[in-house]
């Protein structure tokens, strides 16, 4: 059947034929992951393998300063005449530099001063650098001749070190202070692994993205948390904060912890903690971060804390934007079968109530009371979308079922939100509990 509008279309179709698409109206990102997952040869970068499609991609790649834009200098013998090229070929483009390890193997200066004529005239341009495992002499010649050069575009700091090629460590910390008599305003990101950070937290204020690691020391965990404070008091925008602290003998576990008085940092929406458990719960109640969404291990995964923790997380509601809290109850020590905080428990529902946009809850090892403590999920976490039990006392299905429908219940939460229920290793299907709530109802 046709329209009183098809004349009009057809008309319109022929007066503007349809153009045909090139490759080239491609976004960047699609004709990127277009070539670089079917190119075979992995030693070729991408602005190599797209110069020699044809003519046009290579006009084209010519023609995009951007392409050009990285320099990583990976292999024993620096590659500097074509890196030479790729700078010319960036044009005014800020661009990016990594240093390893290998043109360093018999701690050549030879190299390093190569690598910093070929970029000293572009400088200003230099976006990122990162510089991996390379020896103590080498680093110092590189940070030495950008002592007193000012970088206006540098955003990203990544400084790594092995420590079997560093003799002295205090040596390295005293001198590690990168563009003491330069400038690099607009650094926003930084890792230092095995370098002192205190230079650089003092003298960059303006930080988002700050990856460190605590040495080893004698301070107790309280000692620790304050370290984190200090460190937040003196960058307002941080963003993300990843911290290793180094361990020495392994820690004996307390009945508590000790608290210190909070601070409040607003801007900070991810923390990862590599700590021992003592550390982390410490710092935990040290500290209010409304923006909060991750608290992560040493391993990325979601962060355990005890139920020490939960007359600070009731009282002070320190993460009402957090999404993930994985809870356990510690145990006593040198008594396997005891279980220690139970009068903290008591403070769990204010806890969950603190955490409104909680979309993971896992407790383990919890003793739910014959389930007086399940209730709380009625009450509480309305955007809840997973629920785990591991080692708990109960819960049962049947009790659980009961949770589920006074969540839902219209009159109370009105939440649906629970997608996944697991209870020790077997996951319940909460559509099946569902569909047996609907027809219970019925």
């Amino acid at each position: 059947m046709t329209t009183a509008t098809q004349p009009a279309l057809d008309q319109e179709s022929l007066a503007h034929p349809k153009r045909t698409l090139h490759v080239l109206d491609l976004p960047y990102d699609i004709l990127y992951l277009i070539i670089t997952f079917t190119w075979i040869d992995p030693g070729q970068e991408f602005p190599v393998v797209l110069s020699h499609v044809c003519r046009l991609w290579r006009q084209y790649a010519l023609d995009t300063p951007g392409f050009w834009a990285s320099l990583t200098f990976k292999n024993s013998i620096p590659e500097i005449e074509k890196y030479q090229t790729w700078l010319e070929r960036s044009k005014d483009s800020p661009f990016d530099l990594k240093i390893g390890s290998k043109p360093f193997t018999g701690a050549s200066i030879k190299h390093a001063k190569a690598i910093l004529r070929l970029i000293f005239p572009h400088v200003q341009r230099l976006r990122s650098l990162q510089v991996n495992n390379i020896p103590l002499k080498i680093m110092q010649v590189i940070f030495d001749r950008l002592n007193d050069v000012h970088l206006p575009s540098l955003e990203t700091l990544h400084v790594e070190w092995v420590w079997s090629i560093i003799i002295d460590r205090r040596t390295v910390n005293r001198k590690f202070k990168p563009f003491r008599h330069g400038d690099a305003a607009n650094l926003k990101h930084v890792t230092l692994r095995w370098a002192s950070y205190d230079y650089v937290v003092h003298r960059f204020r303006n930080l988002e993205t700050l990856d460190i690691v605590i040495q080893c020391s004698r301070n107790s965990s309280r000692g620790k948390a304050k370290t984190v404070q200090n460190i937040l008091s003196l960058l307002p925008d941080l963003r993300i904060l990843r911290i290793l602290i180094e361990q020495g003998s392994w820690p004996e576990p307390r009945s508590g912890i000790t608290v210190l008085p909070p601070l409040t940092h607003s801007s900070l929406e991810a923390l990862h903690l590599g700590a021992s458990q003592d550390e982390v719960d410490t710092i935990v109640c040290a500290l209010i971060l409304p923006s909060l969404r991750r608290l992560c291990g040493r391993f990325e995964n979601d962060a355990y804390i005890s139920t020490f923790c939960l007359p600070t997380l009731g009282l002070a509601r320190p993460y009402p934007n957090l999404l993930h809290l994985q809870l356990y109850a510690p145990r006593a020590y040198g008594e396997p079968g005891s279980v220690v905080g139970l009068r903290d428990m008591e403070f769990f529902e204010r806890a969950l109530g603190g955490l409104p946009q909680l979309q993971s809850l896992t407790l383990s090892g919890i003793n739910l009371e014959n389930n007086k403590h399940l209730i709380c999920l009625t009450r509480t976490c309305p955007q809840l979308k997973k629920l785990v039990f591991r080692s708990c006392s109960g819960p049962a299905v049947k009790e659980v079922r009961a949770m589920i429908q006074n969540r839902r219940d219209p009159k109370g939460m009105g939440s649906n939100s629970l997608e996944y229920l697991q209870i020790d290793d077997s996951a319940v299907n909460v559509q099946d509990l569902r569909v047996g709530l609907s027809a219970g109802s019925a």
